[in-house]
């Protein structure tokens, strides 16, 4: 029950992500970089999570990494205000 509250946080920021990517797109205001993030950043989120989990790592510690992540997306994207 501790995590209902970050959980319903990041799935709302993580919404508000694809949101104003989309948005975005949809404007023609994309950018061939953020483009390219919207990829690199999932696979390197992967990529971190195996490697917490190979070493054994609480399922706690990849949940955290994802709400970094995205919280800087939604800082970033909300900043820039390009839709």
């Amino acid at each position: 029950m501790l995590m209902l509250f970050p959980l319903m946080t990041l799935m709302a920021d993580a919404l508000r992500v694809i949101e104003i990517r989309l948005r975005m797109i949809a404007l023609g205001t994309s950018t061939p970089d953020e483009m390219f993030l919207m990829v690199s950043e999932k696979m390197s989120a992967m990529a971190e999570a195996n490697a917490i989990f190979a070493r054994g790592g609480d399922p706690s510690l990849v949940f955290e990494n994802y709400q970094k992540i995205v919280a800087a997306n939604v800082a970033r994207l909300s900043g820039s205000q390009n839709y």
